[in-house]
């Protein structure tokens, strides 16, 4: 009979669930091992790894053949073949040597021994030999005779040794000198073969078939599991960046990037064809290489890209798919979601550049980030920064035209044109629209948008000032206009383009855009405030960006006659809807609403006059819609911006944005993109009385602006790294960036090249050298740098400052030969002041600014100077002007005044200009002549003994003293008589006591 059990269980059942329980937890544990040993960064890691082997043998073999086909290695080759060939038959007998070596070698050993030891004893006899005579020892001749025995013994052992030593020295010198050649061939072969040797030493690492089976087997043993903690093939790799923090709430950590786990060739330009995750990044000079801006071991990947750093696959790493297309295929492929509390994703492929604004904040142009470059234009051109504060253009000027003299410019049915739809008169101007859209653009909301309109217009011409405006002095020939507007530089700025294009803007036409498109301008405004506008904008405008080009009363007559004379096609086929009273009531009664209760507002709504309805109504949608934050309007001069702080949108997580219905990614670019795309997007189905309806306006941006424009708004982020991760803040460079702020803002890049960007006029000249000057299309496009404005690479080592600033401050000619001219800038000394340092700055040139001194030249001098000076030898003033003296030849030859150099060029740059002047301006016409590569020989012999420094000093000191030494004029030229002007049909007949014609002006620009 079974013995009964004493326990509350059973033994035998529960050892059953032990056993089960043991092997259930040995299976968990085999497969957390199994689990965490195929992890799929080491897949990647062995892929590279083959990868590696591969390029690696590839690069062995291609070192191999270029050492085979090179004349000097296989010269060597073969010298050390024959030496190895002599030393084999030379030195057949070499191992008996050795052996007689090895043997003389031991007896050399004995024999040193043994001598050293009777050296030792007969030292010894000797001391006890001298005691014992100088003590009148009888034991003294026994001693005497073993010394002498001794000293036999000694001399005969050393005679032995020196005769050993001889012979195992000849014995030695055969080996030597049987090797001595092998031996030196065999150490340039070394040298020559270096690159190979480190090539085939890497491919020994790599590569188990390169390896001995021992080395083999432990290779593979160190890569198994639980054994792998000690020293793997394949490992997880990191970068720990100390100088960037991660925030994990109550604590910053070092940053970690495990990025280079799976991205292993990331930094090597051996892998720029490799596929991902292996390939190089794009610009190593750049980023990652160590003598790059940006070191991966001071940067990393996420600061710039963004993700979770720490993550080792590719889901925890947070990549985000640029497309749903791709999203499609890493669900696929990687089965990869979105981390959804992960606020700092991977920036998308095409959003990469945002990154870089975080350090370059301060910088108008950021080096290799063109994209972010063009949203940061397009959000100045547009004026984002008028409505949505951001802390990069908090003092920046407003963007629209000033609205507080509007009676005098336009008519109030064109200004309710242009307000209701902008785009129907001009269809590139960057007036947005704010009527029309997606949510009001049905038959009530139209109805609305018409007297939300003529209240606008009528609170504006309302509150109008006067501007006084001077009568034309003449008709104006728009032949003539279109000319002077072709040449003296107004493309710089605007354009005429009366054709729609699908083009997105660049960087470069947006410096043709600073201005607007100038069609339709006879529908916008008259003849006689367009003259009044082109001799002073800044009468009528004291903020405008619009420069004063110092016309003549006859040019900006012609001007405005030129550009009055185009006007809007259609304009007025669509009347202007009436004003209706029920509509203006409603709008009047809601913004009462706000403030007062139903019975109030509709009692003081029957007591207003159409006229205080209309005032009241569009004072509230001035606000509502935030006109004054682009465009000066009385009484609006101390309201604030209307939009949505943006200095660290880019940091906002996408819960706090409204999608509304939008069927689009919640994610923070799709919501960028369609709120760029369609402002009003976000209203659809929604039910909203007209003031709380979204009221961003349309801009009708590009895909490729949109683009653009995202990218720069996710790089406004609140992350901002530590002040050694930013360009430092040296005096230089926020001279520079104060510097690049103002040009973008006067648009100098318009016409001129600065720091090798710009030029956009350069085309407009070109058409103007076809069409005015009778060129042909090669020769304009070869004659642009003589006939446009400057490139001002250099200015700062090149002029002098106080010239510099009395320039800007009022130009005056430097090459009269150009049509185009500098415009005056009414800027303030503290902005003429930060571009002289901005130039300066640009080619670290000293600050304070020094005066250029320098001694008369000897009279030596001066005669060597002259000589070079004449046609005889350098034939300068063949070209330059030289004060009233003008050189021969056409004007597209010519160059500028040399008088002007003593005030103008700093002399330091002078010598370098006249030494090499292709090295300042690559493409000039200014002949090089002393050759920098034979430059001591290059000089003429028989000026100041040749000495080609003494020559280049002493015309640097001439051209310093020309306005003392005259030279001869030229004669006049025979004026030719007046013209008579046309007068053809004009909105503006000519003035009362106006003369009937004008007498040719010559037009002289700097």
């Amino acid at each position: 009979m079974k013995e009964p059990q004493e326990r509350y269980y059973n033994t035998e059942k529960l050892n059953v669930i032990f056993a089960l329980v043991s092997v259930a937890l040995l299976l968990c544990l085999v497969s957390m091992f199994a689990d965490d040993y195929s992890r799929d960064w080491k897949n990647y890691q062995r892929e590279f790894r083959a990868l590696e082997i591969e390029k690696t043998r590839v690069k062995f073999d291609a070192e191999s053949n270029k050492l085979a086909a090179q004349p000097e290695y296989q010269e060597l080759a073969k010298k050390l073949e024959d030496a190895k060939a002599q030393y084999a038959q030379q030195c057949s007998d070499l191992k008996d040597v050795k052996k007689d070596v090895a043997s003389l070698t031991a007896k050399q050993a004995v024999l040193t021994q043994s001598y050293q030891f009777t050296k030792a004893g007969l030292d010894t006899a000797k001391y006890k030999y001298e005691e014992a005579r100088h003590a009148s020892s009888p034991g003294a001749e026994n001693l005497q005779a073993e010394y002498g025995k001794l000293s036999a013994t000694a001399a005969q052992l050393k005679l032995d040794l020196e005769g050993l030593n001889q012979n195992l020295a000849e014995k030695r010198s055969v080996i030597d000198g049987c090797g001595h050649q092998v031996k030196d061939l065999e150490r340039q072969q070394r040298a020559l073969t270096a690159q190979l040797n480190i090539i085939q030493t890497k491919l020994r690492k790599i590569d188990p078939n390169e390896r001995s089976l021992t080395n083999q087997i432990a290779d593979i043993i160190r890569d198994l599991p639980v054994i792998d903690f000690a020293n793997p093939n394949y490992k997880i790799e990191q970068i720990v960046l100390k100088d960037i923090k991660d925030d994990l709430g109550f604590k910053q950590a070092n940053r970690v990037d495990r990025c280079v786990t799976c991205h292993l060739g990331i930094a090597n330009p051996d892998y720029k064809n490799a596929p991902q995750p292996f390939t190089a990044h794009p610009n190593l000079e750049l980023y990652l290489g160590k003598d790059s801006a940006h070191p991966m071991e001071d940067f990393g990947c996420t600061t710039c890209h963004g993700g979770r750093g720490r993550g080792t696959d590719f889901v925890s790493a947070a990549h985000t798919p640029s497309s749903e297309a791709q999203a499609e295929e890493w669900e696929k492929k990687y089965h990869w979601h979105k981390i959804h509390h992960w606020e700092n994703p991977m920036l998308q492929k095409q959003y990469v550049e945002a990154g870089c604004f975080k350090c370059h904040s301060g910088q108008t142009v950021i080096k290799g980030a063109e994209k972010l470059n063009l949203g940061l234009n397009l959000i100045e051109k547009a004026g984002c920064y008028s409505c949505h504060a951001i802390d990069k253009y908090k003092d920046w000027p407003k963007p629209g035209p000033d609205l507080t003299k509007i009676a005098s410019k336009s008519s109030k049915e064109w200004t309710h044109r242009w307000i209701l739809d902008p785009k129907s008169i001009r269809h590139n101007t960057w007036m947005p629209s704010f009527f029309g859209l997606s949510n009001n653009s049905d038959a009530d909301s139209q109805a609305r948008s018409g007297q939300e309109v003529h209240a606008i217009v009528h609170y504006l011409f309302a509150n109008s000032g006067d501007f006084e405006q001077a009568q034309p002095p003449l008709w104006g020939d728009p032949a003539k206009g279109e000319e002077i507007v072709s040449s003296v530089g107004c493309f710089g700025c605007h354009q005429i383009e009366k054709e729609k294009s699908d083009k997105p803007a660049t960087r470069q036409s947006l410096h043709r855009e600073q201005g607007p498109n100038l069609i339709g301008l006879g529908s916008k405004t008259s003849k006689t405030w367009l003259y009044n506008w082109l001799k002073n904008p800044y009468r009528y405008h004291p903020e405008t960006k619009m420069p004063d080009l110092r016309l003549t009363d006859e040019e900006a007559a012609h001007a405005a006659a030129f550009l009055a004379q185009d006007k809007t096609a259609d304009l007025n086929k669509n009347p202007i809807s009436g004003i209706d009273t029920q509509v203006l009531d409603t709008i009047v009664q809601e913004f009462l609403l706000k403030t007062s209760s139903v019975r109030q507002a509709k009692d003081q709504v029957a007591k207003m006059t159409t006229d205080d309805k209309l005032l009241w109504a569009g004072q509230k949608l001035i606000a509502q819609y935030g006109c004054y934050s682009c465009h000066n309007i009385k009484g609006f001069e101390n309201y604030k911006p209307i939009g949505t702080e943006l200095t660290e949108e880019g940091s906002k997580s996408a819960d706090r944005l409204d999608f509304g219905f939008a069927k689009i990614p919640h994610t923070k670019e799709a919501w960028f993109t369609q709120k760029m795309k369609d402002p009003r997007a976000f209203d659809k189905d929604k039910i909203k009385s007209a003031d709380e309806e979204l009221r961003m306006p349309q801009y009708h941006f590009k895909d490729e602006e949109v683009e653009a424009l995202t990218t720069a708004l996710l790089g406004f982020v609140k992350e901002k790294p530590e002040p050694n991760k930013n360009k430092p803040r040296t005096p230089d460079n926020i001279a520079i960036e104060e510097g690049q702020k103002i040009v973008r803002q006067l648009n100098c890049q318009g016409c001129h090249m600065i720091e090798g960007e710009g030029g956009a006029i350069q085309s407009s000249v070109a058409d103007w050298l076809v069409q005015y000057d009778n060129r042909s299309e090669n020769e304009a496009k070869a004659l642009i740098t003589s006939f446009g404005p400057p490139n001002l690479a250099g200015e700062g080592a090149k002029v002098q400052a106080g010239w510099l600033f009395h320039f800007l401050h009022q130009p005056t000619p430097i090459r009269p030969w150009l049509k185009v001219r500098m415009p005056t800038y009414d800027i303030n000394v503290a902005h003429l002041n930060a571009v002289l340092k901005y130039f300066n700055a640009l080619d670290d040139q000293e600050f304070p600014f020094s005066d250029a001194k320098l001694p008369a030249p000897t009279p030596e001098e001066l005669a060597a100077a002259e000589k070079l000076f004449s046609k005889d030898y350098f034939g300068c003033a063949q070209c330059h002007i030289v004060g009233d003296s003008l050189p021969a030849g056409s004007p597209d030859s010519w160059a500028p005044d040399f008088a002007l150099a003593k005030t103008r060029l700093k002399p330091e740059w002078l010598l370098e200009w006249l030494k090499n002047p292709q090295k300042f301006l690559p493409g000039t016409k200014m002949p090089t002549y002393f050759d920098p590569s034979s430059f001591d020989q290059s000089g003429p012999e028989d000026i100041l003994g040749g000495d080609e420094n003494l020559q280049i000093k002493a015309l640097r000191d001439y051209l310093y003293n020309i306005s003392d030494h005259p030279q001869p004029k030229p004669a006049p030229a025979k004026a030719e008589p007046p013209k008579p002007a046309e007068a053809p049909a004009d909105d503006n007949p000519p003035a009362a006591g106006s003369p009937a014609q004008e007498s040719e002006t010559e037009t002289t620009a700097p």
